[in-house]
């Protein structure tokens, strides 16, 4: 199995330390995501070879400043370890997060955002 991997996006500096160093102490990779890689697929910025993936003009991609993390080639265990030293470390709340799973491998990091936003701004709604 791979090495464990997080996809970072638009962290702000206190929450980018944070992870930084939750993610060296248990062995996980950290890839900071840039605006020019939104088009690729998300499995591709994991490592994973996409053989049908879908072309997107990097110009019509939407860009997002919203803080997103996708967690990659992670056990539960993993999952549930970094999870947990996150809010041990009182890193700043991040609400948009994902795992890599085989329906959003080939899906780009835009797609995935609109995807997490819809989601979460659903939950806030049950949840009023």
């Amino acid at each position: 199995m791979a090495q464990p991997l997080l996809l970072t996006y638009n962290l702000k500096p206190g929450a980018e330390a944070g992870i930084d160093r939750i993610c060296r102490d248990l062995g996980i990779r950290v890839r900071a995501v840039s605006p020019g890689e939104y088009a690729l697929p998300i499995g591709a910025l994991a490592g994973i070879p996409i053989a049908k993936a879908a072309t997107h003009d990097a110009l019509s991609i939407q860009r997002f400043d919203d803080e997103m993390l996708v967690m990659c080639h992670m056990l539960s265990n993993e999952l549930d370890a970094f999870l947990k030293a996150m809010r041990a470390a009182n890193v700043p709340r991040i609400a948009l997060k994902a795992v890599l799973t085989p329906i959003n491998v080939a899906w780009n990091s835009s797609d995935l955002h609109c995807e997490l936003t819809r989601e979460h701004t659903e939950m806030q709604r049950r949840n009023r």
